[in-house]
């Protein structure tokens, strides 16, 4: 194979198109000609780019719908040539770069939150240092929490059943010194992150990250950040339970 049609088959052989003849007729092409691994290596690094991107903004509905219209209507031949089209790789850098300058802009606050929580959450289990003040009380945790935070965290015992209080600990969340409450249910450890909202209420809000759960809310005493392990029906279970008694007025 030469140069030339190496470069119209690379995107074809990075997708696992190709037949076994070509894909070894090209692996020996790329063995002894280090401008095509040159490539090889730049549109592996594109793809790799692109997909981290992108994960992270879902098309609305409307579009994804048209899109997905418009290509049952192109013929297979014609969307295999449009991919291979340079202008294709610079329409998407384009796009990549708007997505990464909106992120940079309008960064999103509850997933800041989220990631810091996941680390000193995990971190507390390493460690097994879950809290500073231990105990299945209210009444004992909150003024030691309170003596050593600028707010007074709102507790409750047992917030579903099953749950109980560990007990609690400062945590440092952006900067902000935080109340990490911890409760457990059998070996479900459950790190419940609060502070006031000052000038900013996060959103509700669920995602995975690094294997854990974690939801965040708000209301008019504070910002919540909820990490655990549980299954998605059991933290929306305790998220729910803990809601309804800091709304009825059932906590200390």
């Amino acid at each position: 194979m030469k140069c030339d049609e190496i470069h119209r088959l690379i995107d074809t052989y990075l997708d696992g198109e190709l037949d076994f003849a070509q894909q070894v007729e090209l692996e020996q092409h790329l063995a002894n000609c280090p401008g095509c691994r040159s490539l090889l290596e730049e549109r592996r690094t594109f793809r790799a780019f692109f997909v981290v991107a992108v994960n992270e903004y879902k098309a609305p509905p409307q579009l994804e719908a048209k899109v997905l219209a418009a290509v049952r209507r192109t013929p297979a031949k014609e969307r295999f040539y449009l991919w291979r089209q340079p202008w294709i790789y610079a329409a998407a850098v384009v796009a990549i770069s708007v997505c990464l300058a909106l992120r940079i802009l309008f960064p999103d606050p509850e997933k800041e939150f989220s990631r810091e929580a996941v680390l000193l959450h995990s971190r507390s289990l390493s460690a097994s240092h879950l809290v500073d003040v231990a105990s299945p009380n209210p009444v004992v945790v909150k003024p030691w929490l309170t003596a050593r935070l600028d707010f007074a965290p709102p507790l409750v015992g047992s917030p579903a059943a099953g749950y109980s209080l560990v007990g609690g600990r400062v945590a440092e969340i952006e900067n902000r010194s935080v109340a990490a409450l911890v409760y457990q249910h059998d070996n479900n450890v459950v790190s419940l992150f609060c502070w006031p909202p000052d000038k900013e209420h996060l959103g509700t809000s669920e995602r995975s990250i690094d294997g854990y759960r974690v939801s965040t809310w708000s209301n008019d005493q504070c910002n919540y950040v909820l990490v655990s392990n549980l299954s998605d029906q059991a933290m929306r279970y305790f998220m729910d339970s803990f809601r309804v008694h800091i709304q009825s007025g059932a906590y200390l």
